[in-house]
């Protein structure tokens, strides 16, 4: 009788450690952080204003890119693209309110040919988290000139509701406006 009682104790003994380490780990729950893995295709590079190969005014440019899918607003990249000139721009561009489509503001001069990698840096990025696909833009410019942003804003398609702001590093907030022709 006392071997089966040993036996038994000696039984609760080796199982009990590993039902224990068990129980004890499993009975708390922990949530985990949602985990996101960038699926679909990349993003890519629909339509731009200039059009690859167009020809626009020069002066006040805004240069828009429309992608096929909703962008982050962070993600971005052009620079210079081989032997044409690189236009005047300001650093960042603008996602627009409908999450594809970015303006940068920009001018250029009179009979000159423009280049531009976009995404050369491959810092475009879709909502899914995939990068874009680097592409190239290219456009010459006339000698008409486009004076105001208004003006330019227009050429590009974009509206009022499109319009680019920018926000002061200062406590208030400004908005961009184009100072109207001076007189000569």
């Amino acid at each position: 009788m006392r071997s089966a009682s040993i036996t038994a104790f000696a039984g609760v003994l080796l199982f009990a450690p590993s039902h224990a380490a068990f129980a004890s780990s499993a009975s708390p729950t922990t949530k985990v952080a949602e985990l996101v893995v960038p699926g679909g295709p990349p993003p890519k590079l629909v339509t731009s204003f200039p059009a690859d190969g167009g020809e626009v005014a020069a002066g006040a440019l805004v240069i828009k890119l429309v992608f096929d899918q909703p962008m982050t607003a962070d993600g971005w990249s052009y620079g210079r693209s081989g032997d044409a000139e690189f236009p005047a721009c300001l650093a960042k561009p603008r996602l627009l309110a409908d999450g594809r489509t970015f303006a940068l503001l920009c001018t250029v001069a009179a009979h000159k040919a423009y280049a531009l990698e976009v995404n050369a840096a491959p810092a475009f990025t879709g909502a899914n988290g995939r990068l874009a696909k680097p592409s190239r833009l290219s456009f010459t410019t006339t000698d008409t000139a486009v004076l105001s942003l208004h003006d330019a804003l227009e050429q590009a398609g974009l509206t009022e509701a499109d319009e680019p702001i920018m926000t002061w590093r200062d406590p208030g907030v400004g908005v961009s406006k184009s100072l109207p022709p001076s007189a000569p």
